[in-house]
């Protein structure tokens, strides 16, 4: 069989689940099975109980039963056919360590992608809220971790994926092609086009001067310096087998140019890609991935580099919650 699509619910009974309905979706253009997770317990539940076990086990079986009878009401309000729903198991998890109950479930199911549910807007943030959890997920899960806001998505949602032409001299390998594997995978999914972004940096003024003719020709001034990109991206486009008008050439700094262009013309899927680095137990992603993410004005795939190896198979590893 082959690998799931891991969809990560929310964990209030009542709540919507736009991770469910963006999930399945992809898992249909995939052809993947899913696996339905949410972790019920419930500290408010558990403290009112006390030590009653009996109480404790009744309740427990309650939140349990709910929980099944509520995601089978949200399938059914799915267009899926039997084949997909037959493709569909659930994890109704009881752990009062989220991480752990996370970590375990995650791993036992090997999935190639996690979606996940992480709109600030109900806390007046304009995009994505990455919590703890968030974070957790995406440092560490063994996968591509997708995290979707509550807007719905179209019947075209262009993707967008975030690459470096000057990586391995403008060749498609390494983590340009883990990024634009997945993007291509998702656009295929969504039935929808693919684009390939770059955000250029212009060169402080002073640092030309200083640098004099230490620098390279191209970047001279504002004119050639897009020139070059836009030639190099032009390169990596073809490499990806997409025409040249694919590419989004942006300018400014990489997080915000990058979370202006999705706001002003969402909504649109970001695809960025990751590399670890430090210590195992303190995995990061670089500086610029991580700023992409926390600006992300909607829906973000987060790409782990091919050589990622999680934290969570290490022998005797102790999870932290970052």
């Amino acid at each position: 069989m082959s690998q799931p699509v891991f969809i990560l619910l929310d964990d209030q009974l009542k709540a919507s689940q736009p991770a469910l309905d963006k999930g399945l979706r992809i898992a249909q253009g995939l052809d993947a099975p899913v696996v339905i997770a949410v972790n019920s317990f419930s500290p408010s539940l558990v403290r009112r109980i006390g030590d009653d076990e009996n109480r404790l086990a009744g309740a427990r079986y309650a939140v349990s039963h709910a929980w099944e009878a509520r995601i089978e009401a949200l399938l059914d309000e799915q267009d899926l056919d039997d084949a997909v729903r037959e493709g569909i198991s659930t994890r109704i998890l009881w752990d009062s360590d989220q991480y752990d109950a996370l970590r375990e479930a995650i791993l036992d199911a090997d999935p190639r992608l996690l979606v996940v549910h992480s709109d600030g807007r109900d806390r007046g943030i304009r995009g994505l809220w990455l919590t703890p959890r968030h974070w957790h997920l995406i440092r560490k899960a063994p996968c591509s971790v997708l995290c979707v806001d509550e807007n719905a998505w179209p019947d075209e949602l262009p993707v967008l994926a975030a690459v470096d032409p000057e990586h391995d001299g403008g060749e498609l390998t390494g983590l340009n092609a883990t990024i634009v594997r997945a993007a291509r995978d998702m656009s295929d999914a969504l039935d929808t086009d693919l684009r390939l972004s770059y955000v250029i940096e212009h060169p402080d003024e002073t640092l030309v001067l200083i640098a004099g003719e230490a620098i390279p020709s191209y970047i001279g001034n504002a004119d050639t310096l897009r020139d070059y990109y836009a030639e190099r991206l032009t390169t990596l486009c073809d490499r990806a087998g997409l025409d040249p008008d694919a590419q989004v050439l942006l300018e400014g700094r990489p997080a915000e140019a990058l979370a202006d262009h999705q706001q002003r013309h969402g909504p649109l899927l970001l695809v960025v890609g990751t590399v670890h680095r430090g210590p195992v137990r303190r995995l990061l992603l670089g500086s610029t991935a991580e700023k992409i993410a926390g600006n992300a004005r909607g829906d973000l795939l987060v790409v782990k580099d091919e050589n990622f190896e999680t934290p969570w198979n290490i022998p005797d590893f102790e999870d932290d919650e970052d």
